[in-house]
């Protein structure tokens, strides 16, 4: 789902879709997991955005498919001509799954994702590690907790 960070640029695809070139302007793993957090914690839909600059994606994560909107950071109103739309048949607890395995995948990647913000000298390499590792944690518990949520027989509203 997402791709190894390199040089302040991730791709972000999903299964029957395209791959979204994301920056660094978005902290995505600190965000993303926040998203998936309270999403799977209310058992509620939820947005994650990335910045691909200029355009703008938005993957919106419902209970059984995630909808993918690519804007134009345009002012402007907006025409069809001016949104792509993409929809992957990929779970929330799926989403959740994969964004976990990719974070810790390349965790010191993710970590250092957004160490711009180093420009004082200000940038704790191990306090966020500790950040991320502890959402991650707490991610992996809701997944393990609201997996029968997701077993074929659950039902939403």
């Amino acid at each position: 789902m997402l791709a190894r960070p390199e040089y302040g640029w991730s791709d972000f695809q999903l299964p029957g879709t395209g791959v979204y070139e994301l920056s660094y302007v978005n902290d995505i793993a600190v965000e993303w997991l926040d998203q998936t957090i309270r999403g799977l914690d209310a058992l509620t839909p939820f947005c994650v955005k990335g910045f691909m600059e200029p355009d703008r994606v938005l993957c919106v994560v419902s209970f059984w498919n995630c909808h993918i909107i690519q804007e134009d950071d345009d002012r402007n109103p907006l025409g069809p001509e001016d949104v792509k739309y993409e929809l992957s048949h990929t779970s929330m607890l799926e989403f959740c799954k994969a964004l976990c395995q990719d974070i810790r995948e390349n965790l010191d990647d993710w970590v250092s994702f957004v160490d711009y913000a180093d420009v004082e000298g200000l940038f704790d390499f191990q306090k966020r590690k500790e950040i991320i590792e502890t959402r991650l944690l707490r991610l992996e518990g809701l997944i393990t907790s609201r997996e029968k949520c997701f077993d074929g027989n659950g039902f939403f509203s």
